[in-house]
């Protein structure tokens, strides 16, 4: 009796890991989509779109290095400030890269209940020639609202294209 009970609950606590891991993979999926949604949309100038991908709040943040900005290193204090340059980069069509794809790798997620962060390399191409463009090392923090992923914090460093630096892939 005492080994068929081990055994039930040997099942049981197979079947729970189971199904954790798939609801943990359920939400990594999720949170991939925002950022491909984000991206996509802005590729596009989908201004409603993309704002879509975002907390609208004063706590929003957004950090970042290239070097190809004139300052260096650009952020943003608030979302009403990212949504206010933005819009007007979109309605002049300034848009860098337009067209372009990326490829995301050396993934690293926390997922908590209403709060995640993601970590990830991204290396970008021309849409047309599939010509590199760069790659960079990204950070995402995300929080569910109504059920749904939502960006609060963007941290990007895009790194020399002469980087030759080794990455975990």
């Amino acid at each position: 009796m005492k080994k068929i009970q081990f055994l039930i609950l040997c099942l049981l606590s197979a079947f729970a890991a189971i199904s954790q891991n798939s609801e943990i993979e359920k939400e990594q999926q999720a949170i991939r989509n925002v950022i491909s949604n984000e991206t996509a949309t802005y590729y596009r100038q989908d201004f409603e779109g993309w704002k879509k991908n975002f907390v609208n709040a004063d706590y929003f943040r957004q950090h970042g290095y290239w070097e190809g900005y004139e300052d260096k290193v650009r952020f943003f204090n608030g979302f009403d400030t990212l949504q206010k340059v933005k819009e007007l980069q979109f309605k002049e069509d300034r848009t860098y890269w337009k067209g372009s794809y990326e490829k995301r790798f050396n993934e690293n997620f926390r997922i908590y209940k209403d709060v995640a962060w993601y970590t990830f390399e991204q290396d970008s191409f021309e849409g047309g020639t599939n010509k590199f463009l760069g790659r960079s090392v990204e950070l995402r923090i995300l929080e569910k609202h109504n059920g749904e992923w939502k960006i609060a914090y963007i941290g990007y460093h895009y790194l020399p294209v002469s980087y030759t630096g080794s990455t975990k892939r």
